[in-house]
């Protein structure tokens, strides 16, 4: 059982089997791709893409001529030599690798099969000569039939600027300043490590041997060749940015997407001012840029006019958490560390101010009661605020300021700098695992590339042992002049009735909570007001009215979960008037500093921010509990907790994707994520599980034969989260290639015999002739694949937390339940790369009368004694 815990603990659940996975697809004819077409039409095909490079090069030679009139006349260029490709390409079977014997560099992979590329030789002397080979069906020209088109480098700018700056290009200036981000790729010709040797390709173990020195030292000499590479383009950058004539500064340090020597630098970005002329040059002519957008702009609803609730009870005392107990770092606008609800669990020694003009003040500034201050106090009082008697603190909260007293983020300041220095300054100083990010910008997240902030979050996240919780993000009430979103006013004139309008474009999660291995919340409804003038828009637990809503980023499930973060109120004037109130707004702690300063409580506010910190709590508990377990198992247990509300559970498979995009899993409970209940169990991996790609790690749980009696009709809710984390690279533009590897899960069928499900599962086991096969696979609530037959274009395998339940007849289940994780390679080749997980499974009695948890205790350690028996017998034979 797990330590720490009281009642009915969480179990261990045990790797009983680890192998070769085996493929899980289909096979299936082959069908015709435009590649086998252009092989057919050798002549036509190759002329085309043979005019197109001419046209290339002599566009670069037009280039290059005028940039040395103008260095002639003192405007020195600062452009690196090297010439831009866009290529389209036929996906179905065109490798990024095919490009490495052409000396074009991978800048980055586009969504719809499409590559920006760059070549130091600006002749394209070894494209050209492909082409030859091609046309003459000589060998070496294979490629050609691969590539579909070229196109014009006029097109640059709607591959790598973002939708909204993008939309304004037309109109920038060549004198005007702006401030933009830049992401510039590194990897250049070589996209991945060489392929490790083959066993069988070798005569002897001596050659053999020796093959793999090689490619230990071909390996450190492409990481070391990598990391010049990258030094290099910064270098580059830099004198680009700064030539005199953009009038250019650096304004952030560089974020290196893999500082590491030991993990492949991919990219780089950083903040930068330049004129509209050095922007257009960027954009156009700097070989090496994947994205260029404009600054996050970080957007908190402001307080409307409306009458507060207070707090009128000091008889309470708040305890000092214990010394051990779990920090929980605070990233906002800092925190009123004297407030007599938070005092006693700050760790004020450690508070830190990030704002250059105010590094000596930590202290929450924003008027009418602050915004940290606010979410420090829902971290510790997640439901209700008592007003007499004593609470001990569950952690420490720690304090780290970026925001000024408008509650906005300086246009100097670079959230993935500020993340990185926070995370190396706490997790480094205080081994700080949990952090709470209840900020998030005023637009919808991008689509296309996952941005430097959310990828900032994951790598963090890969790296070190930590936690983000962010939140889902805000919709206005009313229309403001610089938001680019439509307000909840603007919907509800449009004739879009809340909740349908949260499902629009412009209702998206907002940057950076698309972060693939953060946490994110959103925000639900904690009841329903009505009185003569005014009604609430949503029902209890029901998604409140300005909660940002998914799918993520290559459609990942986003929000995760829900907590209650609030709710508007509406007139029946037209157009409506929209307010909050204190019967459907969350009682927070508030700051009384600055102006509007007064009551140490109100419920007086709304938003994603503080639906955050209420998730943050139930991660603190469970960082209390399990002090020695990895943070990828705390999300998964706050996942696996989470239920839908009885609204959600009412609506048709066809109603619930807008379900799943407006609250995820729905809302966590501590108590599950803690511990269960006679008729629940859970079952958890505990310490580090490590796969590489090609694994199957398999988990068995014994059921008891009472469970699985064939005369009852026990129905039995089973569900599984998966939790993982792996290595970014943010130049791809697709969820298998931005990670390094990726998992996902596998069970046994109804009836389905383990030993068959072994050899369904891993390459290397035989199935005996007599091993069941079973009936059907569970009837999922999600699937692994979109257009599963429950819930339509979603599917649980895309993201790095992967939850799924089921509801089962106990006489379908066998005495042995097996679950698979399996390991598939994302963009990283190394056969040693691994993988860190947690796989959490539990078991409820939907008749809260029966006991299961019991029996199935007993069932794993009468197991665990007919092994250890088994093998003792084993070993005495011998």
């Amino acid at each position: 059982m797990v330590e720490g815990s009281q009642g009915f603990p969480h179990i261990q659940l045990k790797l009983t089997d680890k192998g070769t996975a085996k493929s899980l697809g289909g096979g299936g004819s082959k069908k015709e791709t435009q590649t086998s077409i252009n092989l057919g039409n050798r002549q036509g095909h190759g002329s085309k893409i043979k005019n197109l490079v001419s046209s290339v090069v002599d566009d670069w030679i037009t280039f290059k001529e005028e940039q040395e009139t103008k260095e002639q006349e003192n405007q020195r260029s600062t452009l690196p030599d090297a010439i831009t490709l866009i290529l389209e390409i036929d996906p179905k079977t065109f490798d990024l690798d095919d490009l490495r014997t052409s000396d074009i560099a991978i800048i980055s992979e586009l969504e719809d099969g499409y590559i920006i590329g760059a070549s130091a030789d600006t002749n394209l002397s070894e494209l050209q000569k492909k082409i030859e080979n091609f046309l003459n069906d000589q060998r070496g020209g294979g490629v050609i039939a691969k590539i579909l088109d070229i196109l014009d480098k006029h097109q640059h700018p709607e591959f790598i600027l973002s939708p909204s700056l993008l939309e304004k290009w037309d109109q920038i200036r060549d004198n005007q300043i702006y401030v933009v981000e830049v992401g510039i790729s590194c990897l250049g010709t070589k996209t991945k490590l060489p392929e490790y040797p083959d066993q069988k390709n070798y005569k002897n173990s001596e050659n053999y041997v020796k093959a793999i020195k090689k490619w230990d030292e071909d390996r450190d000499i492409t990481y070391q060749e990598w990391d010049e590479l990258a030094s290099e383009r910064q270098e580059d950058l830099s004198n680009f940015v700064t030539n005199p004539k953009y009038h250019g500064e650096i304004l952030s340090s560089f974020i290196e997407d893999t500082p590491q020597h030991s993990l492949v630098p991919d990219s780089f970005s950083c903040l930068i001012q330049i004129s509209g002329l050095g922007l257009k040059d960027l954009v156009f002519n700097f070989p090496y840029v994947f994205e260029v957008t404009e600054q996050d702009n970080i957007y908190e609803p402001g307080l409307p006019e409306h009458e507060i609730s207070g707090y009128n009870n000091d008889s309470f005392i708040l305890e000092s958490p214990n010394e051990n107990a779990p920090k929980v770092c605070i990233i906002d606008s800092g925190i009123q560390e004297e407030h007599p609800l938070l005092k006693n669990a700050i760790d004020s020694g450690n508070s830190i101010s990030l704002i250059p003009s105010e590094i000596n003040l930590t202290a929450d500034m924003v008027s009418n009661g602050g915004h940290g201050t606010r979410v420090a106090g829902a971290v510790l009082y997640p439901r209700i605020i008592p007003n007499q008697g004593s609470y001990k603190a569950v952690c420490w909260l720690q304090n780290a300021r970026i925001l000024n007293s408008d509650c906005r983020l300086s246009d100097r300041l670079y959230p993935p700098s500020l993340l990185n220095d926070i995370v190396e300054y706490y997790y480094n100083q205080t081994t700080t695992r949990i952090f709470n990010h209840s900020l998030a910008s005023d637009a919808p997240c991008r689509t296309r590339y996952m941005s430097s902030w959310a990828f900032t979050i994951d790598q963090l996240s890969y790296k070190k042992d930590i936690l983000f919780i962010v939140a889902a993000g805000n919709i206005p009430l009313d229309s403001y002049r610089t938001s680019p979103r439509l307000s909840v006013r603007h919907h509800l004139l449009a004739g879009r009735e809340y909740p349908d309008y949260l499902t629009e474009n412009s209702c998206r999660i907002a940057n950076p909570s698309q972060s693939f291995q953060a946490l994110t919340v959103g925000s639900i409804t904690s009841d329903s007001f009505r009185d003569l003038s005014w009604s609430s828009l949503g029902e209890k637990d029901e998604p409140s009215p300005f909660s940002c809503s998914g799918l993520g980023i290559w459609d990942t499930i986003k929000p995760e979960v829900v907590e209650y973060g609030g709710d508007i109120l509406k007139d029946d004037n037209q157009p409506p008037t929209l307010r909050c109130n204190s019967n459907t707004s969350p009682e927070l702690v508030r700051s009384t500093l600055g102006s509007g300063a007064s009551p140490l409580v109100a419920a007086d506010d709304f938003g994603t921010s503080f639906a955050a910190p209420r998730v943050t709590h139930i991660a603190a508990r469970l960082a209390a509990e399990f002090p020695n377990e990895s943070c990828l198992l705390y999300r998964a247990l706050i996942v696996q907790s989470a239920r839908w509300p009885d609204w959600a559970l009412a609506k048709t498979n066809e109603e619930k994707q807008n379900v799943i995009r407006q609250i995820g899993y729905g809302i966590p409970s501590l108590e599950r994520a803690i511990s269960n209940t006679p008729n629940r169990i859970t079952l958890i991996t505990q310490g580090e599980k490590l796969i590489k790609a090609g694994e199957a790690d398999i988990y068995q749980v014994q059921l008891p034969d009472s469970l699985r009696s064939p005369g009852e009709e026990f129905e039995i809710l089973l569900e599984i989260t998966l939790s993982y984390k792996a290595q970014p690279r943010r130049t791809r533009r697709n969820r298998r290639k931005y990670l390094s590897s990726w998992l996902d899960w596998e069970c046994s069928k109804q009836g389905e015999d383990p030993k068959h499900f072994l050899g369904r599962v891993l390459a290397n086991y035989n199935v005996p002739e007599n091993a069941e096969k079973g009936d059907e696979l569970f009837t999922w609530t999600l699937g692994k694949e979109k257009n599963y037959k429950s819930i339509k274009n979603v599917s649980r395998s895309i993201g790095t937390i992967q939850k799924d339940w089921a509801f089962v007849k106990s006489y379908n289940l066998r005495e042995a339940f097996c679950i698979a994780v399996v390991g598939h390679e994302g963009w990283n080749n190394d056969p040693f790369a691994e993988v860190p997980y947690s796989l959490v499974v539990s078991f409820e009695a939907i008749q809260a009368n029966l006991p299961i948890y019991t029996p199935i205790v007993k069932a794993q350690i009468e197991t665990e004694v007919q092994t250890e028996v088994q093998t003792e017998i084993e070993i005495q034979s011998l």
